[in-house]
């Protein structure tokens, strides 16, 4: 049935051999959670939404009002830089049209997140509108933000993790959502704040951070991965080491979900790499039992 349909919805059902999920890391959770719960899949391992990932991402940036090349025409991402052992910063556009973004940008602002540092924010806001008023406000504002904007995707390839659960948050106790638990993404990264600011020097620019990181403690993230992670068994892991689901036959996983460690850079390929080694696998359906089950599935 379409997704989109409030109204004379007609569900239609189909029959296979074997199926794919691939719905992005949050989209397969959620999926497979509601399988779980409806015990359409009741034998999914109590491993999943565990050891979900972010790249350990911040996304930071530095826009320069009126500059005189449009930023949001070529290739999103065409360049990139380690700053150290860890951390990979890539310049990375967004194409026209995309100027909403710009609500969720503001001035860069340093220290840990609290009080203190949405204090400072407001200090740093009403210095720039005393030091450059004008060039205070258009930076701000939403309007040629994609022109004008580069966004430094920093990432960094270390060991944190948050954990996705199925239930109702207490804010809305009418359904069950994803709701993460664990220790919180840091959204502060000295290094990245340092880079944003050298870059914003040489290209004569705002260096600018995200909003929901300063105010709510909230990473910006385009790259959640894991909640599905390959593993040998189910009591480590959703799928084995060819995306088969532990506890079904001919089930497999093939997005995001699967990876189980930060990567510290634009996991695409990654991802693709991964599925297309486990189709390998995966015998012409006239050389097939269907029978095809885990290595293991304890």
């Amino acid at each position: 049935m379409k997704s989109t349909t409030w109204i004379g919805r007609h569900s239609r059902k189909f029959t296979c051999h074997g199926i794919v999920f691939a719905a992005s890391s949050l989209g397969t959770m959620e999926l497979l959670f509601r399988l779980k719960e409806k015990q359409s899949l009741p034998a999914i391992s109590l491993q999943l939404g565990k050891h979900v990932r972010t790249n350990s991402e911040s996304l930071i940036g530095a826009r320069t009002p009126g500059y005189h090349e449009d930023l949001s025409l070529g290739i999103a991402i065409g360049s990139g830089v380690y700053i150290d052992e860890h951390t990979h910063i890539e310049a990375v556009r967004y194409p026209g049209g995309s100027d909403a973004m710009g609500l969720l940008t503001t001035i860069l602002t340093n220290g840990r997140p609290g009080p203190n540092r949405i204090f400072l924010w407001l200090a740093n806001i009403l210095k720039s509108l005393l030091r450059h008023p004008l060039n205070t406000v258009r930076g701000l504002q939403p309007w040629g933000w994609a022109r004008e904007f580069v966004i430094l995707l920093c990432m960094q390839a270390l060991d944190n993790q948050i954990e996705m659960r199925w239930q109702r948050p207490w804010f809305w106790p009418f359904r069950k959502f994803l709701v993460s638990w664990g220790d919180k993404v840091p959204t502060y990264i000295p290094r990245a704040n340092e880079f944003a600011e050298k870059f914003a020097q040489l290209t004569g620019g705002f260096p600018m951070s995200m909003l929901p990181e300063i105010l709510f403690d909230i990473p910006g993230t385009a790259h959640c991965i894991g909640g599905c992670v390959i593993a040998d068994s189910s009591t480590n892991g959703v799928v084995d080491g060819r995306h088969r689901v532990f506890g079904y036959k001919n089930m497999y996983i093939c997005d995001g979900s699967v990876v189980a460690a930060n990567l510290g850079v634009n996991p695409s390929l990654t991802i693709t790499a991964l599925a297309e080694r486990a189709m390998s696998f995966i015998p012409p359906a006239d050389a097939t039992a269907w029978d095809d089950a885990p290595a293991a599935s304890s």
